[in-house]
């Protein structure tokens, strides 16, 4: 039971980590990007900010919904 709250506050934790690292390399590529910048850095901030949002929604999940009704 209490491995449920354990599981959901790592995920909640690295789910947060992973936004805001995605986020601080947004930034960092707008302010230093140039023409050798690949053209798929886009894509890999946006994909890693939507695995930290399922994490986090994860983490939510476990601990509310999978806690509640166990």
């Amino acid at each position: 039971m209490i491995w449920k709250y354990v599981f959901g506050v790592v995920a909640i934790f690295l789910g947060t980590y992973q936004m805001i690292i995605s986020y601080k390399y947004l930034r960092t590529t707008q302010k230093h990007g140039g023409k050798s910048t690949s053209y798929f850095v886009g894509y890999a901030i946006w994909d890693g900010f939507v695995i930290g949002l399922i994490l986090f929604l994860v983490g939510i999940y476990l601990m509310v919904v999978k806690g509640a009704f166990a």
